[in-house]
């Protein structure tokens, strides 16, 4: 007698299961299975294996012919900024044609005046609508930092927007009080720390992780200590955008006080990645950066071609995976610096610019992101007793979703073994 499930996915050409956090050399250790099947039941992951074996054990509701199909985990985004006002693309159209501008910490400070001045339901809706994008592209756990307020008011507002949004995909919403110092504060940093410490046990309500930028145009790393320590007496995990525009300290720092993830990490010094890679806080990086702010090719200053700011890109990354570092991609979806949430873009940008193989950033999109987030125990893997949350691709090699680009290649996506995805298309969920 078959055992009842709800869905039986069947003869998926491959299957990558991604499963256990990967490190140095096993962050290239892919477990490909072929014409393979997974059962799901009650939301969650009951078998996975031979579609031979597992059409003899179980008897769905649901049957998914994935002939000709990729099937792998959905993918976990633990870096956006998803909500926000405004659009930054002149901004950017400054950078690429050479005109100067106001530095990045200028660009943060005009979003966030666009933000404040935003209605509620302007945000949410917003919100909802980049929300069926990641969803359309394989994403299916977001992380979604406030930050773009910093003060009391459209803080909160923005994390209870975060907190409460009903759709697929799992927001995890993060505390950014700390992103720059805003327009009042400018001239009085003291004062400004002292307020996003104050809102703490507010923003503790509705956020799991506190944020602060540690870097030489934001926070220090003894301001970084200061927040996070007594964040983390509030119940908050800990993340940090760290050293991206210089060494500032804040990749050590993320090893010394346990964080679940450091950011960025641009300009990361070889002290600091010794300690990281002797820790369990992730290293997140973020291929979109470096192709959307051109930062690897020649750059135009007042008419004048000049190097590319940082050529030395595949290197540094390589640095960080031999490091031991656990490492993860992300999108840092934001209307500046990195304006798209699909993780397939940030995939391929990752082989392009950073030169990492298919392996390894399928694990660092899946189960290492999913750590990143302290899920890797229910997201980010096929294996049975996680969540039934996966995507049905429109190719049958797993090495095809990196090696195109420009168009979506995902054809189903299931949330908890329900169909939220067709074609390519969110469905009512």
């Amino acid at each position: 007698m078959r055992d009842p499930v709800d869905v039986l996915v069947m003869n998926a050409t491959e299957l990558l299961t991604c499963v256990g956090v990967r490190r140095g050399p096993g962050l290239a250790d892919l477990e490909v299975l072929r014409n393979a099947a997974i059962a799901i039941a009650d939301g969650k992951i009951v078998d996975v294996g031979a579609s031979t074996d597992l059409e003899t054990r179980y008897d769905a509701a649901l049957r998914i012919d994935a002939s000709g199909r990729l099937v792998t985990p959905s993918f976990v985004d633990a870096h956006t900024h998803l909500v926000h006002a405004g659009s930054r693309h002149d901004e950017w159209e400054q950078r690429a044609t050479g005109i100067p501008r106001h530095g990045i910490d200028g660009g943060i400070r005009w979003s966030i005046a666009r933000t404040r001045e935003a209605h509620e339901e302007v945000l949410r809706a917003q919100a909802i609508i980049n929300l069926d994008i990641a969803l359309e592209h394989g994403t299916t756990v977001l992380e979604a930092k406030s930050g773009y307020g910093l003060d009391r008011e459209t803080e909160l507002r923005l994390l209870r927007i975060a907190s409460s949004l009903q759709h697929p995909v799992k927001v995890v919403p993060t505390y950014l009080g700390a992103h720059v110092l805003p327009p009042e504060y400018v001239d009085d940093k003291d004062a400004y720390v002292t307020l996003v410490m104050d809102l703490l046990p507010e923003a503790s309500r509705y956020a799991r992780y506190c944020d602060v930028w540690v870097d030489p145009v934001a926070f220090t790393a003894d301001d970084g200590r200061r927040i996070s320590r007594a964040a983390q007496s509030h119940g908050m995990g800990v993340r940090l955008h760290a050293d991206q525009t210089g060494p500032a300290g804040g990749s050590g720092l993320g090893a010394e006080l346990g964080a679940s993830s450091v950011d960025h990490l641009e300009c990361i010094s070889d002290a600091d990645l010794c300690l990281l890679g002797d820790s369990n806080t992730v290293a997140i990086v973020l291929p979109g950066v470096t192709f959307h702010m051109t930062e690897q090719v020649p750059r135009m200053v007042d008419g004048i071609e000049q190097l590319a700011e940082r050529p030395h890109m595949p290197s540094w990354c390589r640095r960080i995976i031999n490091s031991g570092a656990i490492v993860a991609l992300a999108t840092d979806y934001n209307p500046g610096t990195c304006p798209t949430i699909s993780m397939q873009m940030v995939m391929q940008a990752a082989a392009r610019l950073y030169r990492m193989s298919y392996a390894e950033i399928w694990h660092a999109v899946t189960v290492n992101a999913a750590q990143a987030l302290d899920r890797s125990h229910r997201n980010g893997s096929l294996v049975a007793g996680h969540d039934g949350d996966l995507i049905i691709w429109s190719v049958p090699e797993h090495g095809m979703v990196i090696n195109r680009f420009g168009y979506n290649l995902v054809d189903q996506v299931l949330v908890g073994g329900q169909v939220v995805v067709a074609g390519a298309r969110r469905v009512t969920w």
